[in-house]
């Protein structure tokens, strides 16, 4: 079985057939499409940038000069989180797919106070109910249905908010979207 991702395209392959990624099943429920997109690709670098300072970090890869220091804040927020929640990660940005045919790159999995969890790093300054949906989707495509979900809003100021998700819905939800998406794909 042959598993891809072209970063470029960010595009996932399963046996040279593209799959949708969890954040394209999303968009069903969540679009952009009324985002200005000069505020939307900002947010999109701005999230990339710290994604990546974290990775590095929980690499024990990180040069800490070379952070802008308009990240600076995020950066220090992550790791506030870390002190505070003291996590042991398995998964640093690891991708993966499900057998119903869908993928995505997992931010972080691993044990906080000895249980498992999943956690998405945001720097929005507003949670969006979506993400528990997007964290039980990344609980199934590494086999840990049960594991605990949360997100952790990475804040300019160098304070983070942690939101945890447990709405037993998550998941029925999320394959109903996925099931909306292969439907409308037969016709494209």
């Amino acid at each position: 079985m042959s598993f891809t991702f072209d970063e470029a395209k960010h595009e996932y392959r399963l046996n040279g057939v593209v799959i949708p990624s969890v954040t394209q099943v999303l968009q069903l429920l969540h679009s952009f499409a009324g985002v200005p997109l000069d505020v939307l690709k900002a947010a999109q670098e701005r999230g990339t940038a710290v994604h990546l300072i974290c990775q590095y970090w929980d690499e024990g890869d990180l040069d800490e000069d070379t952070i802008d220091p308009k990240l600076r804040g995020y950066f220090d927020a992550w790791l506030k989180f870390l002190d505070d929640k003291r996590p042991r990660w398995t998964l640093i940005e690891h991708k993966g797919h499900h057998p119903l045919g869908f993928a995505g790159t997992c931010d972080r999995f691993g044990l906080i106070d000895e249980q498992d969890w999943t956690i998405d790093i945001k720097t929005s300054l507003q949670s969006h109910p979506v993400w528990g949906i997007q964290t039980a989707a990344y609980n199934h495509i590494y086999g840990k249905p049960n594991a605990r979900r949360g997100t952790v809003r990475l804040r300019p100021d160098g304070t983070y908010k942690f939101d945890t998700w447990t709405d037993p819905m998550d998941w029925p939800v999320f394959v109903s979207l996925l099931t909306i998406q292969n439907f409308k794909r037969k016709f494209e």
